[in-house]
């Protein structure tokens, strides 16, 4: 299965193509015109795009040929699609880097033929694991990085993702995302004979639009001790189901939370840029250590939730004696996404900060 990007402001094409592609197996992302698309192309890195020709703010023409200055997109194969088929359009769709130009006049059978053609032969197979995003401070935006977190790994990656919204009550993921579950992980876990099957977890998951599934925190006040053991089950049967496993959990130095440690492949340790974050990063590392986590298991990343007085990147690294791997920039564009119950990642796809976290996500299990 490969990942195509249409960008067409025709709506009839677009819903008749991505019906075509679905029906053949390849997930789709859509845009409408050249520059939502490059956009979207930066951050998803797509198998292939198909592209229309004449679009309003840029050009099939002028889309390929700023593809093509991505490091990303550089090879990636740009099929134009075009009402116009005259040879002089075949020619400058070519020199202006498209791979292969075809007229709207082609059946999508033919289409999705041709284009499975030009798709990669074979791929690396992508490693996949279990990431936990924690922080003694709360405020650093471990939850909005965790919900994006998820996103841009299964936009990057083409692969199934699950984010686990371990706050026993009050967790905000769902909220982030837009979505009304159901059940919740409170529900899930609270002691009982009933054995954490795969379809026992399915049926309290809750999918996104865009593909991600959220196991959701209770929104409603629950007093409720973790059960370690179950805790344990649920995230070695997440990491059975799904390539990704996204854990946003505050219980992690705790008793009730440290138990899920082990099952790690990753740990984003969250911290803003500010002393008392820097004196709660300091203690965390220390915990981790103490439980055994190895360094090269943890990524610290920090949130710059603040966009003045910020502590300097140099200082913060000699008080923590560790290389800071990532640093999102200030966006407040977060606030108007954490209202509106839309992620960052695909409200503001342009922002820096919405980069920096697609970076994180490339980069994360490499």
């Amino acid at each position: 299965m490969a990942h195509i990007l249409i960008i067409d402001d025709d709506t009839d094409i677009l819903r008749l193509l991505e019906f075509a592609f679905k029906r053949s197996g390849h997930s789709v992302s859509i845009s409408v015109n050249g520059i939502e698309g490059l956009e979207r192309a930066e951050i998803e890195e797509p198998d292939l795009v198909v592209c229309d020709v004449m679009m309003p703010k840029m050009t099939g023409y002028e889309f390929c040929r700023q593809a093509r200055e991505k490091p990303g997109l550089k090879e990636t194969p740009i099929v134009i699609f075009s009402a116009r088929f005259q040879p002089i359009d075949r020619q400058t769709a070519l020199d202006a880097g498209a791979t292969e130009y075809l007229a709207k006049t082609v059946a999508p059978d033919v289409l999705v033929s041709r284009i499975e053609a030009l798709l990669p032969q074979s791929k690396d197979s992508v490693k996949g694991g279990v990431v936990g995003l924690f922080s003694m401070k709360g405020g650093t935006g471990v939850t909005s990085l965790a919900v994006n977190l998820a996103l841009a790994l299964t936009l990057a990656h083409k692969s199934n993702t699950v984010l686990a919204d371990l706050a026993m009550m009050g967790g905000h993921a769902a909220l982030l995302l837009g979505v009304r579950p159901t059940h919740s992980s409170a529900q899930l876990l609270a002691t009982s004979n009933q054995n954490l099957t795969s379809k026992v977890i399915q049926s309290h998951l809750v999918k996104h639009n865009a593909g991600v599934q959220l196991l959701a925190s209770q929104p409603a006040f629950h007093e409720q001790v973790l059960p370690a053991d179950r805790l344990l089950l649920l995230l070695k049967n997440l990491k059975s189901d799904f390539t990704f496993t996204v854990v946003d959990s505050p219980y992690l130095l705790e008793a009730q939370g440290s138990s899920i440690l082990p099952v790690l492949d990753k740990l984003i340790l969250v911290l803003s840029p500010d002393m008392p974050s820097i004196q709660s990063t300091v203690i965390a590392l220390q915990g981790l250590s103490q439980h055994g986590i190895a360094e090269n298991k943890i990524t610290l990343v920090i949130n710059q939730t603040a966009p003045h007085n910020a502590v300097p990147l140099q200082t913060i690294q000699k008080v923590l004696k560790r290389p800071i791997a990532l640093a999102i920039p200030y966006e407040p564009d977060m606030i108007k996404a954490a209202n509106n119950g839309k992620p960052l990642l695909l409200s503001s796809p342009q922002t820096q900060a919405a980069a920096a976290i697609g970076k994180l996500a490339g980069k994360l299990f490499q």
